[in-house]
């Protein structure tokens, strides 16, 4: 998490061919129950934009999704200049510091060999390897990003959708993706490829929002990791569990790591607060940097009240966020389901 409160994931977009994230008969896109109810609707509280959206839930595997997201031709304006500027802003600082966790993560099942993280934005991650053991490759959307990823981390870094990469099969032994799969339209279809490009016992490290963290059911639509409608999937252990396991992997672990975005949930509350007593409410996509005043202030806030929720939160497997490490098997046959993208 960044100094913002924000992720400072790669925050790529992947965009892929749209289609219907439901069958006509409304079941569920993952698992094909027809257990499915509405689950909440919310606006693009990050723009402060009066159009919403429609989440539902499947009670068979605890999938949510976006109904009806916009498409890919329209993404532009929610993933527009002030969204990056502050992804960006988020991100600032040292880049060992931030990773350093996901590092020892990647390290504790592989000590070295050829590693994709896909969604590698200006190579962050990436850097914190570059000269050990890996060979290291990349995706990324836009190329200017991932030159500025090839300088920082020596990485081969392939631009354009995850789809149209060209990655013989079995070619690594680690692939990363970091607060990407929550983006995709079709996850399912995502982690197929996953699953074709890993060698046999390679690993997949994810991360994404944890749609169930006590976070997220205290705030309900304000709540951040929402990010109506740039996350389209949201995922609770159970789901993501769900997931991995019916495609073939073999969950190796699953936690809540120690993330928080209570402090830009509580900004989207005040917001919301002023504009029913009549004022107009600064989008969080407008907020630039803070007097000094108010960082220290923001900085007590944290230290005493926001980590040590976020600390309680992540031992409880209530986090607001999901870290999941994959493995693929040895040995058997690819259970990816063709028919169910």
């Amino acid at each position: 998490m960044g100094e913002d409160g924000m992720t400072t994931a790669q925050s790529a977009v992947v965009y892929e061919a749209p289609i219907a994230l439901e069958s006509g008969d409304g079941a569920c896109p993952l698992c094909d129950a027809r257990r499915v109810s509405n689950f909440l609707c919310a606006p693009d509280r990050f723009h402060w934009r009066r159009q919403l959206y429609s989440l539902k839930r499947c009670s068979s595997c605890s999938y949510i999704w976006l109904t009806c997201p916009p498409h890919p031709s329209e993404m532009a304006v929610h993933y527009d200049g002030d969204y990056h500027e502050t992804i960006a802003a988020g991100g600032e600082g040292s880049a060992e510091k931030r990773w350093s966790s996901s590092r020892k993560v990647v390290q504790q099942y592989s000590r070295g060999g050829s590693l994709l993280d896909i969604g590698c934005s200006s190579g962050g991650f990436l850097s914190t390897l570059r000269g050990s053991a890996w060979k290291l490759y990349g995706v990324e959307v836009e190329e200017s990003t991932a030159q500025k990823a090839r300088v920082a981390s020596g990485a081969e870094v392939f631009v354009g959708a995850v789809e149209s990469a060209p990655f013989a099969p079995e070619s690594f032994d680690v692939i990363t993706c970091f607060d990407l799969l929550e983006h995709l339209y079709h996850p399912r279809r995502f982690l197929g490829s996953v699953m074709k490009w890993l060698k046999p016992g390679g690993v997949v490290l994810t991360q994404v929002p944890n749609i169930r963290s006590w976070e997220a059911q205290l705030f309900g639509s304000y709540w951040y990791g929402l990010e109506l409608p740039r996350h389209i999937s949201h995922f609770s252990i159970q789901s993501l569990g769900h997931l991995m396991r019916d495609l073939g992997f073999e969950e190796l672990s699953i936690k809540t790591p120690r993330v928080s975005y209570v402090e830009r949930s509580l900004g989207f509350v005040a917001a919301g607060l002023v504009e029913r007593f009549g004022g107009r409410p600064l989008p969080q996509s407008r907020m630039r940097r803070r007097s000094i005043l108010a960082r220290v202030i923001r900085k007590a806030a944290r230290v005493l009240m926001f980590e040590p929720l976020a600390l309680l939160a992540a031992v409880t497997y209530a986090g607001a966020s999901i870290e999941g490490v994959f493995r693929k098997p040895e040995h058997g046959s690819n259970k990816v389901q063709q028919g169910k993208q």
